[in-house]
């Protein structure tokens, strides 16, 4: 296990808080999350936004970003000595940065922005301040998320390697739970051949544990702080049978390809359904994550002598805070039974091309393009929409690289440049619901909708709008006095594509109100200068069919 100055002397940089407060994490780097591991650390910003963030290091700002989704309003910085930190949710940026994003706005008529520059263009000193900390993009709260990596590999590192004096921490890790998992047809535990989750009390299992044949185990586990009630991921993971390591993992240096591959080493059909990350001790097919090292069994414990076997797990986090806790698992001898295929699903094996050919749809998967073995059902109902509504399997299933999807159209439309599939995911904890829809870009190939899709645990349809967005004026009294414009903007089917908006024809921005369809354009902080008399205000609204709606009315400014 790497300790704590061995991560000292890996961060060469010398780098400083990006914050001038006491910091408390709400999130540390490598948590596992759906489709990728958390990227960064999560500093809390006191429930507030407009806290100061500085830039931990020299450099120059090579990115800037806007969006009302992800990451929001982003500041990234590259740093001399191979690195680049990344400052997310932002509120605001600094005004020498705002200024290159104004002009990249207006020059391309969007709001939203991607911006890359040069080291000539923005340069920035360690301490210097960057940003105000807000809640924008996929945030659940305000707090600044900082991320470090590798420039020329993109490779995520635990920032708290490069700033360890950021916190102090001398809590240990916490171990709620551990999974059995009887290996298919090769293994049984305490009678069964399915997964089966025990609870620690205190640090210990007092349930009576016995097995045989080949198991491997799972880990529920979090790391903690002082000051802070979030559970925090494990920096530090060894797995031990009879004081043998089998299994260890320490969670740093990730590449941005393994993100999807949180997925394997994690429980991902038990998290769908209970929201708790089970983290296996044992190393499955597909899974290549370099931050894993096991026996040559792959962490897989063998039960093939009747005797009592000690298992123990040793959690560590960054500072060396340790939790140990050991249990017994007796080896009895019994008849290990085979799990019992479904004969009407078929079986999606990763190593193979799996395909699925029906009347009205069409399903490929690439080879290797199921990060794990699943069970596929097809399963057709019908829908007002221009299609069956098609789907495989009733919880999510991510896939390492896209899949190709054909629906048959059921009826005729008038321009097929209004199509779309829609796509809805199954509700884990209802499954007769759906959470909310979302868009996906198909092409009509005669008789056929054609898309690409990333998880094939969804129902699909083809959709179709021809409906245009709805603009709808807010507060307008108080447009004159504030001199900000505001409007809320929404589409009901394929969704927002972009807003345009002008003053006697010349083009004004307008921005997001977090969390909402609301957007503004505060006038003052637009190129046309005030003349006290009436102006033409236009306000063009696109989706992602070609959809348009524009609006139009006089204002004074």
């Amino acid at each position: 296990m790497t300790s704590f100055l061995t991560s000292m002397m890996l961060a060469v940089v010398a780098f400083v808080s990006p914050v001038h407060f006491d910091v408390l994490l709400s999130g540390n780097f490598g948590e596992p999350r759906p489709n990728h591991f958390h990227g960064g650390i999560d500093i809390k910003t006191q429930q507030t936004e407009g806290k100061a963030v500085y830039s931990i290091g020299d450099g120059y700002v090579c990115r800037v970003s806007v969006s009302a989704q992800g990451h929001g309003n982003t500041v990234y910085v590259r740093h001399p000595d191979g690195y680049t930190s990344v400052y997310a949710h932002l509120q605001r940026f600094a005004p020498f940065i705002e200024a290159k994003v104004r002009q990249f706005q207006y020059s391309n008529k969007t709001t939203d922005a991607d911006i890359t520059l040069e080291a000539r263009e923005c340069p920035v000193a360690q301490g210097q301040l960057i940003a105000l900390s807000g809640d924008t993009g996929a945030s659940m709260g305000p707090h600044l998320h900082l991320e470090i990596y590798q420039t020329d590999n993109g490779h995520l590192m635990d920032p708290l390697a490069f700033i360890p004096e950021l916190l102090k921490d001398s809590m240990p890790p916490v171990a709620d739970a551990i999974m059995a998992y009887p290996q298919p047809g090769k293994g049984m535990f305490c009678g069964k051949n399915t997964p089966q989750r025990f609870d620690l009390s205190e640090g210990a299992i007092t349930d009576s544990l016995f097995a045989w044949g080949k198991v491997g185990f799972g880990l529920l586990a979090y790391d903690q702080m002082e000051g802070s009630a979030n559970k925090l991921g494990v920096r530090f993971t060894r797995f031990l049978v009879d004081d043998k390591e089998v299994f260890s993992s320490d969670v740093d240096n990730i590449p941005l390809s393994d993100n999807k591959l949180v997925n394997i080493w994690g429980d991902y059909n038990y998290f769908i359904r209970q929201q708790e990350w089970f983290l296996k001790s044992f190393v499955e097919q597909g899974n290549t994550l370099s931050i894993i090292k096991t026996n040559n069994e792959k962490g897989v414990v063998d039960f093939n002598e009747e005797r009592p076997y000690r298992l123990s797990y040793v959690l560590s986090d960054f500072f060396g805070n340790q939790q140990q806790f050991s249990f017994t698992v007796i080896g009895r001898r019994e008849e290990v039974v085979p799990i019992e295929e479904t004969a009407d699903s078929l079986h999606f094996n990763r190593d193979m091309e799996n395909c699925i050919d029906a009347e009205d749809v069409t399903l490929s998967v690439p080879k290797e393009g199921m990060l794990f073995d699943a069970k596929v059902k097809t399963a057709q109902r019908s829908s007002r929409r221009l299609s069956h509504e098609v789907s495989f399997a009733r919880q999510s299933v991510p896939l390492a690289e896209a899949a190709q999807l054909r629906i048959r159209l059921r009826k005729e439309v008038p321009d097929t440049n209004k199509i779309y599939v829609a796509a809805r995911k199954f509700n884990a904890r209802n499954p007769l619901d759906f959470d909310n829809e979302t868009f996906v870009k198909a092409r009509v190939d005669g008789e056929w909708v054609e898309c690409r899709i990333r998880d094939i645990g969804e129902a699909f349809v083809v959709a179709y709008d021809d409906t245009p967005p709805h603009i709808t004026p807010v507060a307008e009294r108080a447009w004159e006095d504030q001199q900000t414009i505001c409007f809320d903007i929404r589409d009901s089917a394929s969704g927002l594509d972009g807003v345009e908006g002008y003053v006697d024809g010349q083009f004004v921005l307008f921005e997001y109100v977090k969390k909402s369809s609301h957007m503004v354009c505060n006038l003052r902080q637009t190129p046309v200068a005030p003349t006290g008399g009436e102006r033409l205000l236009s306000v063009t609204a696109r989706d992602r069919c070609g959809n348009a709606t524009t609006y139009e009315t006089t204002i004074i400014y």
